[in-house]
């Protein structure tokens, strides 16, 4: 009897209850499924170790995508800064070229041409913001992976920004 106790506890494997067919398979099946406390401590281990890592993973996302937001939002705002100077600037050349039509140093036609002039100038230095924005989102796009989730998703809070101000306008 001893001998038998003896034998069922060294049944740790589907391979020992092959080489070993005492007793019902039921009994032996119920026996290999058994979880000794060792695999249970394993177990919970892994788990633990699993849950650390998902969590240091969803923290380097986090990270990732408020880096990522925050170089935009600095990329975005010095666009809108340089090109609020240009409308600065096109709004005081304009009084400028008005005062000089007013005071009669210009005719209409030539004030028409001038005005024409300095707003193609204007829309040149635009165009050229426009140009180092698009340069800077290209560079901030290559350097992050999933750029694409954290620059086109709804929920990006730029882009929930933008929306706002957008709306504001109407």
């Amino acid at each position: 009897m001893a001998k038998d106790k003896e034998t069922k506890a060294k049944k740790t494997s589907i391979m020992d209850m092959i080489n070993d067919l005492d007793g019902s398979v039921s009994d032996n099946l119920a026996e290999v499924n058994t979880m000794e406390e060792e695999v249970r401590k394993m177990a919970e281990t892994k788990m633990k170790e699993e849950e650390k890592k998902e969590k240091a993973d969803e923290l380097i996302r986090v990270t990732k995508r408020a880096v990522y937001t925050n170089i935009r939002l600095k990329i975005e705002a010095k666009y809108q800064k340089d090109t609020n100077n240009i409308m600065a600037d096109a709004r005081n050349e304009s009084l400028e070229l008005l005062k000089k039509l007013q005071n009669g140093e210009l005719t209409p036609n030539k004030y028409a041409e001038e005005l024409d002039k300095m707003v193609s100038e204007k829309i040149k230095d635009v165009e050229k913001c426009g140009k180092q924005r698009r340069d800077d989102m290209k560079e901030l796009n290559s350097s992050y992976v999933g750029s694409g989730y954290y620059s086109y998703s709804w929920d990006n809070p730029f882009n929930r920004l933008n929306r706002s101000i957008e709306s504001e306008k109407r």
